[in-house]
Protein backbone atom coordinates (compact mmCIF):
# COMPACT_ATOMS: atom_id res chain seq x y z
CA UNK A 1 0.00 0.00 0.00
CA UNK A 2 1.30 3.54 -1.16
CA UNK A 3 1.70 6.47 1.39
CA UNK A 4 -1.11 8.18 -0.86
CA UNK A 5 -3.55 5.35 -0.96
CA UNK A 6 -6.27 6.29 2.08
CA UNK A 7 -8.98 3.61 2.91
CA UNK A 8 -12.53 4.60 4.30
CA UNK A 9 -12.64 1.49 7.72
CA UNK A 10 -15.90 0.88 9.10
CA UNK A 11 -17.77 -2.05 10.50
CA UNK A 12 -18.82 -4.90 8.35
CA UNK A 13 -22.64 -4.37 9.23
CA UNK A 14 -22.97 -1.41 7.30
CA UNK A 15 -23.37 -3.34 4.09
CA UNK A 16 -27.08 -4.46 4.91
CA UNK A 17 -28.93 -2.78 2.00
CA UNK A 18 -25.92 -2.06 -0.29
CA UNK A 19 -27.45 -3.89 -3.57
CA UNK A 20 -30.32 -1.50 -3.07
CA UNK A 21 -29.30 1.04 -2.12
CA UNK A 22 -25.11 1.40 -2.76
CA UNK A 23 -24.99 5.17 -2.79
CA UNK A 24 -26.91 5.38 0.52
CA UNK A 25 -24.64 2.99 2.47
CA UNK A 26 -21.78 3.95 0.52
CA UNK A 27 -22.49 7.28 2.30
CA UNK A 28 -23.22 6.10 5.75
CA UNK A 29 -19.71 4.96 5.18
CA UNK A 30 -18.39 7.92 4.72
CA UNK A 31 -19.44 9.27 7.72
CA UNK A 32 -18.44 7.09 9.95
CA UNK A 33 -15.10 6.96 8.69
CA UNK A 34 -15.13 10.73 8.76
CA UNK A 35 -15.70 10.64 12.78
CA UNK A 36 -13.81 7.52 13.11
CA UNK A 37 -10.71 9.94 11.70
CA UNK A 38 -11.82 12.64 13.79
CA UNK A 39 -11.62 10.93 16.86
CA UNK A 40 -8.17 10.37 16.43
CA UNK A 41 -7.09 14.09 16.24
CA UNK A 42 -6.30 15.65 18.90
CA UNK A 43 -5.55 19.05 18.61
CA UNK A 44 -7.23 21.85 17.01
CA UNK A 45 -11.19 23.01 17.22
CA UNK A 46 -13.78 20.93 15.75
CA UNK A 47 -13.91 22.55 12.35
CA UNK A 48 -9.78 23.03 12.03
CA UNK A 49 -10.17 19.11 12.96
CA UNK A 50 -13.15 18.29 10.25
CA UNK A 51 -10.73 20.25 7.61
CA UNK A 52 -7.58 18.09 8.63
CA UNK A 53 -10.28 14.73 8.09
CA UNK A 54 -11.09 16.41 4.91
CA UNK A 55 -7.27 16.98 3.60
CA UNK A 56 -7.00 13.50 5.29
CA UNK A 57 -9.28 11.46 2.93
CA UNK A 58 -8.74 14.06 0.11
CA UNK A 59 -12.22 15.57 -0.39
CA UNK A 60 -14.76 18.05 0.41
CA UNK A 61 -17.32 17.50 2.05
CA UNK A 62 -20.39 19.07 1.43
CA UNK A 63 -21.89 19.11 5.17
CA UNK A 64 -19.37 18.30 7.67
CA UNK A 65 -20.83 18.85 10.82
CA UNK A 66 -24.10 16.66 9.18
CA UNK A 67 -21.62 13.69 8.31
CA UNK A 68 -19.83 14.41 11.66
CA UNK A 69 -23.45 13.72 13.12
CA UNK A 70 -24.13 10.92 11.16
CA UNK A 71 -21.29 9.56 11.65
CA UNK A 72 -21.12 9.99 15.47
CA UNK A 73 -24.49 8.03 15.78
CA UNK A 74 -23.50 5.24 13.67
CA UNK A 75 -20.37 4.57 16.13
CA UNK A 76 -22.54 4.73 18.81
CA UNK A 77 -24.99 2.42 17.58
CA UNK A 78 -22.82 -0.24 16.57
CA UNK A 79 -20.63 -2.39 18.56
CA UNK A 80 -17.08 -1.51 19.02
CA UNK A 81 -15.80 -4.78 18.35
CA UNK A 82 -17.63 -5.50 15.14
CA UNK A 83 -15.31 -6.71 12.90
CA UNK A 84 -14.15 -4.33 10.32
CA UNK A 85 -13.07 -3.79 6.86
CA UNK A 86 -11.46 -0.70 4.36
CA UNK A 87 -12.50 0.24 1.19
CA UNK A 88 -10.32 2.45 -0.96
CA UNK A 89 -11.24 5.98 -1.78
CA UNK A 90 -10.32 5.20 -5.30
CA UNK A 91 -13.11 2.66 -5.27
CA UNK A 92 -15.90 4.42 -2.94
CA UNK A 93 -15.77 7.43 -5.35
CA UNK A 94 -16.25 5.05 -8.16
CA UNK A 95 -18.68 3.52 -7.02
CA UNK A 96 -20.51 6.73 -5.46
CA UNK A 97 -20.01 9.06 -9.19
CA UNK A 98 -20.40 5.83 -11.95
CA UNK A 99 -23.02 3.67 -12.76
CA UNK A 100 -22.51 -0.12 -11.56
CA UNK A 101 -24.26 -3.13 -12.73
CA UNK A 102 -26.07 -5.34 -10.43
CA UNK A 103 -23.08 -7.85 -10.43
CA UNK A 104 -20.16 -5.14 -10.36
CA UNK A 105 -21.78 -4.24 -6.85
CA UNK A 106 -21.91 -7.85 -5.84
CA UNK A 107 -18.43 -8.19 -6.86
CA UNK A 108 -17.39 -5.53 -4.28
CA UNK A 109 -19.43 -6.71 -1.54
CA UNK A 110 -17.83 -10.49 -2.38
CA UNK A 111 -14.52 -8.17 -2.38
CA UNK A 112 -15.13 -6.51 1.39
CA UNK A 113 -16.46 -9.60 2.55
CA UNK A 114 -13.47 -11.65 2.28
CA UNK A 115 -11.08 -8.77 3.51
CA UNK A 116 -13.61 -8.63 6.54
CA UNK A 117 -12.53 -12.34 7.46
CA UNK A 118 -8.94 -12.80 6.16
CA UNK A 119 -8.35 -9.28 7.95
CA UNK A 120 -4.52 -9.26 8.62
CA UNK A 121 -3.83 -13.60 8.02
CA UNK A 122 -1.95 -14.56 5.17
CA UNK A 123 -4.79 -16.88 4.28
CA UNK A 124 -7.61 -18.36 5.93
CA UNK A 125 -10.57 -20.76 4.82
CA UNK A 126 -14.33 -19.83 3.88
CA UNK A 127 -17.42 -21.31 3.93
CA UNK A 128 -19.82 -19.88 0.76
CA UNK A 129 -22.23 -19.25 3.71
CA UNK A 130 -19.97 -17.29 5.63
CA UNK A 131 -18.91 -15.48 2.33
CA UNK A 132 -22.42 -14.58 1.88
CA UNK A 133 -23.64 -13.39 5.19
CA UNK A 134 -20.50 -11.09 5.42
CA UNK A 135 -22.00 -9.60 2.05
CA UNK A 136 -25.13 -9.09 4.18
CA UNK A 137 -23.57 -7.23 6.47
CA UNK A 138 -23.46 -10.15 9.41
CA UNK A 139 -20.91 -10.71 12.05
CA UNK A 140 -22.06 -14.74 12.04
CA UNK A 141 -22.88 -17.02 9.48
CA UNK A 142 -26.49 -17.50 9.28
CA UNK A 143 -27.32 -21.63 9.35
CA UNK A 144 -29.65 -21.55 6.45
CA UNK A 145 -29.62 -19.23 3.12
CA UNK A 146 -33.26 -18.26 3.95
CA UNK A 147 -31.69 -15.98 6.56
CA UNK A 148 -29.89 -13.98 4.00
CA UNK A 149 -31.51 -10.94 2.93
CA UNK A 150 -33.48 -11.63 -0.87
CA UNK A 151 -31.19 -9.08 -2.33
CA UNK A 152 -28.00 -11.75 -1.04
CA UNK A 153 -30.05 -14.92 -1.11
CA UNK A 154 -30.51 -14.23 -5.30
CA UNK A 155 -27.01 -15.16 -5.36
CA UNK A 156 -26.59 -18.22 -3.21
CA UNK A 157 -26.13 -20.52 -6.00
CA UNK A 158 -23.18 -22.50 -7.55
CA UNK A 159 -23.21 -20.72 -10.86
CA UNK A 160 -23.47 -17.26 -9.19
CA UNK A 161 -20.79 -17.44 -6.44
CA UNK A 162 -18.63 -19.42 -8.97
CA UNK A 163 -18.82 -16.05 -11.09
CA UNK A 164 -18.38 -13.59 -8.18
CA UNK A 165 -15.27 -15.59 -7.12
CA UNK A 166 -13.95 -15.74 -10.60
CA UNK A 167 -14.28 -12.07 -11.26
CA UNK A 168 -12.44 -11.59 -7.80
CA UNK A 169 -9.91 -13.74 -9.03
CA UNK A 170 -9.14 -11.75 -12.25
CA UNK A 171 -9.75 -8.22 -11.23
CA UNK A 172 -9.51 -7.77 -7.37
CA UNK A 173 -6.38 -9.69 -6.25
CA UNK A 174 -7.73 -13.01 -5.42
CA UNK A 175 -5.90 -15.98 -4.71
CA UNK A 176 -8.28 -18.90 -4.39
CA UNK A 177 -8.04 -22.58 -3.92
CA UNK A 178 -10.74 -25.08 -3.34
CA UNK A 179 -9.71 -28.75 -4.29
CA UNK A 180 -11.87 -31.50 -2.09
CA UNK A 181 -12.21 -28.96 0.90
CA UNK A 182 -15.19 -28.27 2.37
CA UNK A 183 -15.58 -24.01 1.89
CA UNK A 184 -12.59 -22.65 0.26
CA UNK A 185 -9.19 -21.26 0.70
CA UNK A 186 -8.48 -17.36 0.19
CA UNK A 187 -5.70 -15.13 0.14
CA UNK A 188 -4.46 -11.55 -0.63
CA UNK A 189 -0.73 -12.05 0.04
CA UNK A 190 0.06 -15.92 -1.21
CA UNK A 191 1.07 -16.75 -4.68
CA UNK A 192 -1.28 -20.39 -5.54
CA UNK A 193 1.17 -22.02 -5.83
CA UNK A 194 1.84 -21.50 -1.54
CA UNK A 195 -1.78 -21.31 -1.17
CA UNK A 196 -2.25 -24.56 -2.12
CA UNK A 197 1.18 -25.66 -0.88
CA UNK A 198 -0.97 -24.58 3.16
CA UNK A 199 -4.27 -25.85 1.97
CA UNK A 200 -2.79 -29.31 1.14
CA UNK A 201 -0.55 -29.19 3.99
CA UNK A 202 -3.67 -28.46 6.33
CA UNK A 203 -5.58 -31.61 4.89
CA UNK A 204 -2.91 -33.59 5.19
CA UNK A 205 -2.83 -33.03 8.91
CA UNK A 206 -6.20 -33.07 9.35
CA UNK A 207 -6.66 -36.59 7.68
CA UNK A 208 -3.45 -37.90 10.28
CA UNK A 209 -5.66 -36.61 13.66
CA UNK A 210 -9.30 -38.26 11.66
CA UNK A 211 -7.06 -41.64 11.41
CA UNK A 212 -5.75 -41.00 14.68
CA UNK A 213 -9.13 -40.58 16.16
CA UNK A 214 -10.80 -43.80 14.16
CA UNK A 215 -8.06 -45.98 15.50
CA UNK A 216 -8.09 -45.06 19.03
CA UNK A 217 -11.72 -45.55 18.32
CA UNK A 218 -11.30 -49.00 17.06
CA UNK A 219 -8.69 -49.93 19.89
CA UNK A 220 -11.07 -48.92 22.70
CA UNK A 221 -13.83 -51.09 21.00
CA UNK A 222 -11.25 -54.24 20.63
CA UNK A 223 -10.15 -53.53 24.35
CA UNK A 224 -14.18 -53.94 25.34
CA UNK A 225 -14.84 -56.47 23.61
CA UNK A 226 -11.71 -58.53 25.00
CA UNK A 227 -13.09 -57.30 28.45
CA UNK A 228 -16.23 -58.94 27.77
CA UNK A 229 -14.93 -61.80 26.17
CA UNK A 230 -16.47 -65.05 28.48
CA UNK A 231 -13.02 -66.65 30.12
Amino acid sequence: MSGNERYFNFPIQLLNGFMGDSVGVLQRICDYAVYDHYLKLDQGTKAQKLKAVERYFGMILHNSNNSYAKGEALRRSIPVNSPKVGINRNVWFDYCKNHKTDFEKISLLGFLAIKSIVQNKTYCKVTNRFWLSRMDGLIKSVSKDDELSDEIKKYANRWQLTKIKEELIISWGLVHYSRFTRGFYVSFKLSLEDLIYQAEKKRKSTLIKQKKFEEKVALNRVLDRIKNEPP
